[in-house]
Protein backbone atom coordinates (compact mmCIF):
# COMPACT_ATOMS: atom_id res chain seq x y z
CA UNK A 1 0.00 0.00 0.00
CA UNK A 2 1.21 3.57 -0.93
CA UNK A 3 1.91 5.77 2.07
CA UNK A 4 0.12 8.84 2.49
CA UNK A 5 1.91 12.50 2.97
CA UNK A 6 0.87 12.28 6.30
CA UNK A 7 2.18 9.41 8.29
CA UNK A 8 2.64 8.21 12.29
CA UNK A 9 5.06 9.42 14.03
CA UNK A 10 6.78 7.40 16.07
CA UNK A 11 5.32 6.52 19.63
CA UNK A 12 7.28 6.16 23.19
CA UNK A 13 10.09 8.89 24.32
CA UNK A 14 11.68 11.11 21.12
CA UNK A 15 13.39 13.76 19.89
CA UNK A 16 12.85 16.66 17.69
CA UNK A 17 15.77 18.36 15.66
CA UNK A 18 15.55 21.51 14.37
CA UNK A 19 16.65 22.90 11.14
CA UNK A 20 20.23 21.28 10.36
CA UNK A 21 20.58 23.04 7.12
CA UNK A 22 24.17 21.22 6.14
CA UNK A 23 26.10 21.66 9.70
CA UNK A 24 27.14 18.45 10.33
CA UNK A 25 29.44 19.15 13.00
CA UNK A 26 26.27 21.06 15.00
CA UNK A 27 24.34 17.60 14.63
CA UNK A 28 27.15 15.53 15.79
CA UNK A 29 27.60 17.51 18.54
CA UNK A 30 24.04 17.61 19.18
CA UNK A 31 23.46 13.70 18.94
CA UNK A 32 26.06 13.37 21.52
CA UNK A 33 25.01 15.46 23.82
CA UNK A 34 21.53 13.67 23.44
CA UNK A 35 23.17 10.57 23.89
CA UNK A 36 22.85 8.55 20.75
CA UNK A 37 25.48 6.79 19.24
CA UNK A 38 27.34 7.49 16.34
CA UNK A 39 24.73 4.49 14.67
CA UNK A 40 21.71 6.25 15.97
CA UNK A 41 21.13 4.02 19.17
CA UNK A 42 20.05 5.34 22.64
CA UNK A 43 20.68 3.41 25.72
CA UNK A 44 17.27 4.28 27.16
CA UNK A 45 15.27 3.28 23.34
CA UNK A 46 14.78 7.22 22.26
CA UNK A 47 14.41 8.02 18.60
CA UNK A 48 15.04 10.80 16.52
CA UNK A 49 12.93 12.77 14.53
CA UNK A 50 14.13 15.55 11.88
CA UNK A 51 12.02 19.02 10.95
CA UNK A 52 13.78 19.13 7.20
CA UNK A 53 15.92 21.51 6.13
CA UNK A 54 18.64 19.37 6.26
CA UNK A 55 20.61 20.94 3.76
CA UNK A 56 21.72 24.00 1.76
CA UNK A 57 24.16 26.93 3.70
CA UNK A 58 25.89 24.60 5.77
CA UNK A 59 29.80 23.51 4.89
CA UNK A 60 28.77 19.90 4.26
CA UNK A 61 25.14 19.08 3.31
CA UNK A 62 26.17 15.61 2.11
CA UNK A 63 27.27 14.86 4.91
CA UNK A 64 24.38 15.40 6.82
CA UNK A 65 22.06 13.64 4.64
CA UNK A 66 24.23 10.72 4.37
CA UNK A 67 23.63 10.62 8.72
CA UNK A 68 20.14 11.38 8.79
CA UNK A 69 19.45 8.32 5.80
CA UNK A 70 21.77 5.77 7.57
CA UNK A 71 19.16 6.91 10.87
CA UNK A 72 16.54 6.45 8.81
CA UNK A 73 17.32 3.18 7.25
CA UNK A 74 17.55 1.36 10.55
CA UNK A 75 14.44 3.08 11.58
CA UNK A 76 15.79 5.05 14.06
CA UNK A 77 15.00 8.53 13.01
CA UNK A 78 11.94 9.78 10.98
CA UNK A 79 11.67 13.51 8.63
CA UNK A 80 9.61 15.56 6.80
CA UNK A 81 10.24 17.43 3.65
CA UNK A 82 11.56 20.68 4.18
CA UNK A 83 11.03 23.73 1.57
CA UNK A 84 14.91 23.11 1.31
CA UNK A 85 14.20 20.03 0.04
CA UNK A 86 11.45 20.57 -2.22
CA UNK A 87 13.38 23.36 -3.81
CA UNK A 88 16.05 20.58 -4.98
CA UNK A 89 13.21 18.12 -5.66
CA UNK A 90 11.54 20.90 -7.85
CA UNK A 91 14.86 21.22 -9.93
CA UNK A 92 14.30 24.98 -8.48
CA UNK A 93 18.31 26.27 -8.32
CA UNK A 94 18.97 28.40 -5.71
CA UNK A 95 22.05 29.87 -4.53
CA UNK A 96 21.91 27.63 -1.41
CA UNK A 97 22.09 24.43 -3.72
CA UNK A 98 25.07 25.14 -5.70
CA UNK A 99 26.63 22.59 -3.53
CA UNK A 100 23.59 19.75 -5.49
CA UNK A 101 23.15 21.27 -8.97
CA UNK A 102 26.63 23.12 -9.59
CA UNK A 103 25.11 25.78 -11.79
CA UNK A 104 26.03 29.23 -12.57
CA UNK A 105 25.76 31.62 -10.38
CA UNK A 106 25.86 35.77 -10.88
CA UNK A 107 29.50 37.16 -10.89
CA UNK A 108 30.64 37.68 -7.42
CA UNK A 109 28.03 36.37 -5.94
CA UNK A 110 28.92 35.63 -1.98
CA UNK A 111 27.44 31.73 -2.59
CA UNK A 112 29.74 30.79 -5.15
CA UNK A 113 32.80 31.01 -2.53
CA UNK A 114 31.35 29.95 0.45
CA UNK A 115 33.24 26.41 1.57
CA UNK A 116 30.90 23.61 0.89
CA UNK A 117 31.36 20.12 0.31
CA UNK A 118 29.64 19.66 -3.33
CA UNK A 119 28.01 16.49 -4.37
CA UNK A 120 28.96 14.15 -7.10
CA UNK A 121 26.70 14.62 -10.14
CA UNK A 122 26.61 10.46 -9.73
CA UNK A 123 24.57 10.87 -5.98
CA UNK A 124 21.82 12.90 -7.40
CA UNK A 125 19.49 10.40 -8.44
CA UNK A 126 19.70 8.56 -4.86
CA UNK A 127 19.24 12.01 -3.33
CA UNK A 128 15.75 12.88 -5.43
CA UNK A 129 14.95 9.49 -4.39
CA UNK A 130 15.44 9.90 -0.73
CA UNK A 131 13.18 13.73 -0.91
CA UNK A 132 10.78 11.95 -2.74
CA UNK A 133 9.85 9.40 -0.32
CA UNK A 134 9.68 11.81 2.58
CA UNK A 135 6.32 12.86 3.96
CA UNK A 136 5.10 16.42 4.28
CA UNK A 137 3.70 15.66 8.12
CA UNK A 138 4.14 13.33 11.05
CA UNK A 139 1.86 13.16 13.63
CA UNK A 140 0.57 10.65 16.68
CA UNK A 141 -2.88 11.71 19.51
CA UNK A 142 -0.62 14.00 21.32
CA UNK A 143 2.10 15.26 18.67
CA UNK A 144 2.26 16.71 15.21
CA UNK A 145 5.54 17.95 13.50
CA UNK A 146 5.78 19.69 10.52
CA UNK A 147 8.18 21.70 8.51
CA UNK A 148 6.94 25.10 8.61
CA UNK A 149 2.33 24.93 9.11
CA UNK A 150 -0.40 22.96 10.40
CA UNK A 151 -3.15 23.38 8.21
CA UNK A 152 -5.84 21.38 8.66
CA UNK A 153 -7.28 21.88 4.84
CA UNK A 154 -3.76 21.82 3.49
CA UNK A 155 -3.09 18.18 5.47
CA UNK A 156 -6.48 16.75 4.24
CA UNK A 157 -5.07 17.48 0.50
CA UNK A 158 -2.01 15.88 1.66
CA UNK A 159 -3.58 12.44 3.53
CA UNK A 160 -5.15 11.99 -0.38
CA UNK A 161 -1.59 12.55 -1.90
CA UNK A 162 1.16 10.28 -2.05
CA UNK A 163 3.58 12.32 -4.06
CA UNK A 164 4.77 15.91 -2.91
CA UNK A 165 6.30 16.74 -6.57
CA UNK A 166 2.92 15.43 -8.31
CA UNK A 167 0.36 17.47 -5.28
CA UNK A 168 2.51 20.11 -5.78
CA UNK A 169 2.27 20.70 -9.63
CA UNK A 170 -1.27 19.74 -9.62
CA UNK A 171 -1.93 22.86 -7.37
CA UNK A 172 0.35 25.10 -9.26
CA UNK A 173 -1.35 24.88 -12.92
CA UNK A 174 -5.01 25.66 -11.15
CA UNK A 175 -3.71 28.61 -8.95
CA UNK A 176 -2.17 29.74 -12.53
CA UNK A 177 -5.43 28.94 -14.22
CA UNK A 178 -6.54 31.29 -11.52
CA UNK A 179 -4.46 34.23 -11.44
CA UNK A 180 -4.72 34.15 -15.26
CA UNK A 181 -8.65 33.98 -14.79
CA UNK A 182 -8.65 36.99 -11.75
CA UNK A 183 -6.17 38.94 -13.55
CA UNK A 184 -4.14 39.44 -10.43
CA UNK A 185 -1.08 41.53 -10.12
CA UNK A 186 1.93 40.42 -9.82
CA UNK A 187 2.16 40.77 -6.09
CA UNK A 188 -1.08 38.86 -5.06
CA UNK A 189 -0.06 36.20 -7.65
CA UNK A 190 2.80 35.23 -5.36
CA UNK A 191 0.95 35.39 -2.86
CA UNK A 192 -1.47 32.97 -4.36
CA UNK A 193 0.87 30.51 -5.17
CA UNK A 194 2.51 30.60 -1.61
CA UNK A 195 -0.58 30.38 0.40
CA UNK A 196 -3.17 28.52 -1.83
CA UNK A 197 -0.47 25.49 -2.79
CA UNK A 198 -0.49 22.97 0.13
CA UNK A 199 2.32 21.78 -0.65
CA UNK A 200 4.24 25.47 -0.34
CA UNK A 201 2.06 26.37 2.71
CA UNK A 202 3.39 23.25 4.86
CA UNK A 203 6.51 23.56 3.75
CA UNK A 204 6.86 27.40 3.87
CA UNK A 205 4.09 28.91 5.71
CA UNK A 206 1.29 31.50 5.13
CA UNK A 207 2.34 35.12 3.68
CA UNK A 208 1.45 38.39 3.75
CA UNK A 209 2.34 41.36 2.02
CA UNK A 210 4.55 43.91 3.83
CA UNK A 211 4.35 47.26 5.15
CA UNK A 212 7.50 48.13 2.99
CA UNK A 213 10.37 46.48 1.66
CA UNK A 214 13.06 44.86 3.46
CA UNK A 215 16.08 42.93 3.12
CA UNK A 216 16.49 38.99 4.34
CA UNK A 217 19.48 36.93 4.31
CA UNK A 218 20.64 39.42 1.65
CA UNK A 219 17.90 39.33 -0.59
CA UNK A 220 14.97 42.25 -0.40
CA UNK A 221 11.65 41.08 0.00
CA UNK A 222 7.92 42.41 -0.43
CA UNK A 223 6.33 39.41 1.65
CA UNK A 224 6.53 38.66 5.27
CA UNK A 225 5.61 36.19 7.37
CA UNK A 226 2.45 35.54 9.03
CA UNK A 227 2.74 33.74 12.61
CA UNK A 228 -0.09 31.34 11.85
CA UNK A 229 0.54 29.56 15.71
CA UNK A 230 -1.04 32.68 17.28
CA UNK A 231 -4.01 30.87 16.20
CA UNK A 232 -3.96 27.29 16.72
CA UNK A 233 -5.30 24.87 18.93
CA UNK A 234 -5.39 20.96 18.97
CA UNK A 235 -2.43 18.63 19.83
CA UNK A 236 1.14 20.03 20.17
CA UNK A 237 2.91 21.29 16.61
CA UNK A 238 6.88 20.95 16.35
CA UNK A 239 7.74 23.02 13.23
CA UNK A 240 11.13 25.01 12.66
CA UNK A 241 11.79 27.18 9.19
CA UNK A 242 11.50 30.65 11.23
CA UNK A 243 14.44 31.87 12.75
CA UNK A 244 14.47 32.49 16.29
CA UNK A 245 17.81 33.88 16.89
CA UNK A 246 18.59 37.29 14.55
CA UNK A 247 22.30 38.46 14.19
CA UNK A 248 23.58 42.02 15.17
CA UNK A 249 21.89 44.19 12.71
CA UNK A 250 19.65 41.97 11.06
CA UNK A 251 16.24 43.48 10.44
CA UNK A 252 13.47 41.62 11.98
CA UNK A 253 11.11 42.42 9.05
CA UNK A 254 8.79 39.42 9.82
CA UNK A 255 8.13 39.98 13.46
CA UNK A 256 7.33 36.67 14.43
CA UNK A 257 9.59 36.88 17.94
CA UNK A 258 10.22 40.14 19.46
CA UNK A 259 10.07 39.73 23.16
CA UNK A 260 9.59 36.60 23.40
CA UNK A 261 12.04 34.40 25.14
CA UNK A 262 13.66 31.46 23.34
CA UNK A 263 12.19 29.13 25.52
CA UNK A 264 8.41 30.03 24.95
CA UNK A 265 5.46 27.87 23.51
CA UNK A 266 3.92 29.86 20.89
CA UNK A 267 0.20 31.14 20.35
CA UNK A 268 -1.87 29.79 22.83
CA UNK A 269 0.89 27.01 24.02
CA UNK A 270 0.03 24.63 21.53
CA UNK A 271 3.20 25.28 19.17
CA UNK A 272 6.57 25.39 19.61
CA UNK A 273 9.55 26.12 16.37
CA UNK A 274 12.66 24.99 17.40
CA UNK A 275 14.52 26.28 14.71
CA UNK A 276 17.31 28.44 16.42
CA UNK A 277 19.08 29.70 13.26
CA UNK A 278 22.32 27.35 12.50
CA UNK A 279 21.53 27.67 9.12
CA UNK A 280 22.94 31.54 9.50
CA UNK A 281 26.87 29.96 10.69
CA UNK A 282 27.65 30.57 7.57
CA UNK A 283 27.55 34.81 8.23
CA UNK A 284 28.53 34.03 11.86
CA UNK A 285 31.79 32.23 10.02
CA UNK A 286 32.27 35.26 7.62
CA UNK A 287 31.87 38.24 9.89
CA UNK A 288 34.88 40.20 11.09
CA UNK A 289 36.69 38.97 14.10
CA UNK A 290 34.74 35.77 14.04
CA UNK A 291 36.55 33.45 16.91
CA UNK A 292 34.52 30.13 16.40
CA UNK A 293 32.16 31.29 19.17
CA UNK A 294 27.98 31.04 17.97
CA UNK A 295 25.25 32.70 18.36
CA UNK A 296 23.13 30.59 16.78
CA UNK A 297 22.29 27.24 17.67
CA UNK A 298 21.13 23.45 16.34
CA UNK A 299 18.36 22.56 18.98
CA UNK A 300 16.21 19.28 19.76
CA UNK A 301 13.33 19.32 21.94
CA UNK A 302 12.88 16.17 23.98
CA UNK A 303 9.30 14.64 24.73
CA UNK A 304 7.66 13.76 26.93
CA UNK A 305 10.06 15.58 29.17
CA UNK A 306 9.34 19.29 27.06
CA UNK A 307 13.20 20.17 27.64
CA UNK A 308 15.35 22.04 24.50
CA UNK A 309 18.88 20.71 24.21
CA UNK A 310 21.41 22.62 22.10
CA UNK A 311 24.80 21.77 20.05
CA UNK A 312 26.14 24.27 22.62
CA UNK A 313 24.74 25.80 25.68
CA UNK A 314 22.62 24.94 28.75
CA UNK A 315 19.37 22.92 28.11
CA UNK A 316 16.33 25.16 28.77
CA UNK A 317 12.96 23.76 29.66
CA UNK A 318 10.12 25.37 27.82
CA UNK A 319 8.09 27.81 29.47
CA UNK A 320 4.08 28.91 28.78
CA UNK A 321 3.51 31.48 26.14
CA UNK A 322 5.38 34.55 27.00
CA UNK A 323 1.77 36.78 26.75
CA UNK A 324 -0.16 34.13 28.65
CA UNK A 325 2.27 34.91 31.57
CA UNK A 326 0.28 38.46 32.00
CA UNK A 327 -2.74 37.17 33.83
CA UNK A 328 -0.61 35.77 36.52
CA UNK A 329 0.34 39.33 37.64
CA UNK A 330 -4.00 40.41 37.40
Amino acid sequence: MTSTLVRPLFDGPIDIVGDVHGEIDALVALLQRLGYDAEGRHPEGRRLVFVGDLVDRGPDSPAVLERVRRLMDSKRAQCVLGNHELNILLGRRKPDNIWFFHHELPAGHPAAARPQVWIDEGARDGILGFFAELPLALERPDVRVVHACWDDDKIALARQAASADKLHHEHRARIEESIRHRGLPDSLAQLARQNDNPVKLLTSGPEMLADQPFEAMGQLRYERRIAWWRDYTGPLCLFGHYWRILLPHEIDGDRLFTDIPRNAMLGKGDAMCIDYSVGKRFLERAAPGFQDVFQTRLAALRLPERRLIFDEGDPLQLAVPWRSRLHFFS
